[in-house]
């Protein structure tokens, strides 16, 4: 039996670009995808740190930047080896250390795959406004572009896919052709 690498898609880019919905969707497409939200670990330290340690984000507690590449680790061992051994992970990160911190605790075997949508201004209000299913972080997303289009190290480190005009479906097929180009080989 072949053991499959594992592979880690970080999606990253604006609150409210389409990262989560793009994850979603891909882990449809993708059998065995599973997704780790990073959001959730900050959730579950936030009860813990923040009365003691107060900060603004909880990307800025080095346990949040530690426990988010020991659980993708964790998971991807976790994983069955026949199995497509992927996750999909939907996080906004801004700052090139906690990126670097991160990602020089994965496991050296993990393939990793960071893509950033990025969105023009108009289309980024549009989404933002529209968005049902978390209508109260309108007024975080809107504040907070500018420091994700600010990022100059993120068009460096991650592979930019421009979802200004891209319908989701499109996004999608975007993010696979940047995690699975066509193999030169087998053509």
């Amino acid at each position: 039996m072949q053991q499959t690498q594992p592979h880690v898609i970080w999606i990253n880019g604006a609150f409210g670009s389409g990262k989560t919905t793009a994850a979603k969707l891909l882990a449809q497409k993708v059998p065995g995808a599973v997704i780790v939200d990073p959001e959730e670990i900050g959730a579950l330290l936030r009860p813990v740190l923040q009365p003691v340690v107060p900060v603004h984000d909880f990307q800025e507690w080095p346990a949040w930047r530690k426990l988010v590449a020991s659980t993708l680790n964790a998971v991807l061992r976790e994983l069955p080896e026949d199995s497509p051994m992927i996750i999909v992970v939907p996080q906004t990160v801004t700052v090139e250390d906690y990126w670097s911190e991160i990602t020089s605790d994965l496991d050296p075997s993990v393939r990793l795959t960071p893509v950033v949508l990025n969105i023009d201004l108009v289309e980024h209000r549009r989404r933002a406004e529209e968005d049902t299913e978390e209508p109260d972080a309108l007024r975080w997303r809107l504040n907070n572009f500018p420091v994700s289009q600010q990022s100059a190290w993120l068009r460096r480190a991650f592979t930019d896919i421009d979802v200004s005009s891209l319908t989701q479906e499109q996004t999608v097929a975007a993010i696979r052709a940047v995690a699975f180009p066509p193999d030169p080989e087998a053509v």
